[in-house]
């Protein structure tokens, strides 16, 4: 059977919690990192977080256990206009000079580069925003 990330926690404490919410409710779970997280602390989570894999079977009910138990943040993944699914991030038009820069700048210092040139758009609506919003939260 194949696993899939469910989720990065940033620590491993958050990560133990979230796997012992998941064998309470049958989900079999493998940490990922987790020796690695204490020594990277304060590095980008991609690097320095805990990932938490789930049998691909079960990610759907993982996910579901893990946003009615507020271990997680709601998915932010609606167009706040019309409620479509279907968004996309995209670079701001007239910004691919300044995010350039950026990324070298960042490459050179060692920092992240922002997400200031960024913004999404979507599909269905074709309208740009800044942010997506959780179900049922649209402007409409």
């Amino acid at each position: 059977m194949k696993t899939v990330k469910l989720i990065t926690c940033k620590d491993a404490f958050q990560a133990h919690v979230i796997r012992g919410a998941l064998e309470n409710e049958g989900i079999a779970s493998v940490l990922h990192n987790e020796n690695t997280s204490g020594v990277l602390r304060g590095y980008i989570s991609d690097i320095a977080g805990v990932d938490v894999f789930v049998y691909e079977d079960d990610y759907n009910q993982a996910l579901l256990l893990l946003e009615q138990n507020q271990m997680i943040p709601e998915q932010l993944k609606y167009c706040p206009h019309c409620g479509s699914e279907d968004i996309k991030l995209v670079l701001k038009k007239g910004h691919k000079g300044r995010a350039l820069m950026a990324a070298i700048v960042s490459a050179w210092s060692m920092a992240p580069p922002g997400t200031e040139h960024w913004e999404y758009v979507c599909s269905t609506c074709r309208i740009r925003f800044e942010k997506p919003v959780a179900k049922g939260t649209t402007e409409e």
